[in-house]
């Protein structure tokens, strides 16, 4: 098409075989086996995965006597229809067209059934095929699965190895485990192919826990013989025994195992889901000045926080405590006097990957032991 439209005297092109094409210098066509002309137009529109050639005051012979209401209608029953061979507008109105050859129609034009074309892009490192006017189905099953930006829909798509695709229907993109596509007319549907997203920085919250999804590794040491068929199950069997570490999924079985391992192994077949904790599962607080800091390395939403003394200290503070996670307030506590514990309650479910608490008059606050109940989330930046 590209070579067609800057060479002076070019008219179209023809698919002489796989992947070849020929310029041509006539205006009118002719059947022959195996080939498909295409006159040179003013535009092309790809639609319902095909190309469509437009030409402009000509129709294709052979037209339908049935009228079709709009163009994307007429392209999609031309789509379906082997005998069809483009889709022509006479006096505003639509029709299929079967004809070999073309003719002068003053106000007319045709759109020429083309090859089969999926357009495609890159985008956060990785590639997706657009499937204009197409849905996809499967439902994720956790997390945060709709969005109000496709940008944001596919980040965590990608990221998310049962995600597959990104079906957009009434005014919210939505996370689908599926690649198969079907009509729809007013959807919209991204099909991600090849990605080179680092996967060892992803989380995924599931079932309170927080897991890091890494495909092509498995965990070692599975606990029992029970299966699991989905991956909230799966998580949530883990989070109840006390020795599970993780879970892995075996794709020849489709199933999901608990495990006592914690690190990843390379493994073909598998994909594991290492659990994070806060802190790596030890926390512990650092003062400078006023403000003593928990970093939990992860994004959790925080219920409560428990916080122990050192046995000498704590009879110099007073004042209010001011308790964030991340930018948000968690709660203000009072002190008097002597403490040996903090507790503090975030009824509002805070969120973040750290928490502060900024003292009035700290004194000799000395922070031995911390104990944090959350959930992991995936909120924040």
């Amino acid at each position: 098409m590209e070579a067609c439209a800057k060479k002076t005297g070019c008219t179209g092109f023809t698919k002489t075989g796989t992947n070849k094409y020929r310029l041509g210098k006539k205006d009118i066509t002719e059947t022959k086996k195996g080939m498909q002309a295409y006159l040179k137009g003013s535009s092309v529109v790809a639609y319902h995965l095909k190309l469509w050639p437009s030409v402009s005051d000509m129709v294709i012979t052979g037209q339908d006597k049935t009228a079709i209401a709009t163009r994307k209608k007429a392209m999609i029953a031309c789509s379906k229809n082997a005998k069809c061979k483009g889709v022509n507008k006479v006096g505003g109105k639509y029709y299929q067209a079967t004809g070999d050859s073309y003719k002068v129609l003053s106000g007319g034009q045709a759109w020429i059934k083309g090859s089969s074309y999926t357009p495609s892009f890159t985008y956060d490192n990785t590639v997706w095929y657009y499937k204009d006017g197409y849905k996809t189905t499967g439902d994720i099953g956790f997390g945060t699965t709709s969005f109000d930006s496709k940008d944001k829909a596919m980040y965590w798509c990608v990221r998310n190895p049962i995600c597959n695709s990104v079906h957009y229907t009434s005014k919210k993109y939505h996370l689908r485990t599926g690649t198969k596509v079907t009509w729809k007319e007013g959807d919209n549907a991204w099909v991600y192919g090849k990605s080179t997203v680092d996967f060892t920085k992803v989380y995924l919250p599931i079932t309170k826990g927080l897991w890091n999804p890494r495909p092509g590794y498995k965990l070692k040491n599975p606990i029992g013989s029970t299966t699991y068929a989905t991956l909230p199950k799966a998580t949530k069997a883990c989070m109840a025994n006390s020795a599970c570490n993780g879970v892995h999924y075996i794709k020849k079985t489709k199933k999901y195992q608990i495990c006592k391992g914690k690190t990843p192994i390379k493994a073909t077949g598998y994909i594991a889901y290492p659990r994070k904790y806060p802190c790596d599962g030890n926390c512990s607080a650092s003062k400078k000045s006023k403000v003593v800091t928990i970093d939990m390395k992860y994004c959790f939403t925080v219920t409560s926080i428990e916080l122990s003394n050192k046995h000498k200290c704590c009879s110099k503070n007073t004042g209010n405590v001011v308790v964030k996670v991340g930018k948000n307030t968690c709660s203000t506590v009072t002190m008097k006097g002597k403490t040996s514990a903090i507790l503090v309650d975030c009824a509002s479910g805070a969120t973040g990957k750290k928490i502060t608490m900024t003292f009035a008059n700290i004194g000799d606050i000395n922070i031995d032991e911390a104990k944090l109940v959350v959930s992991g989330s995936d909120t924040c930046s």
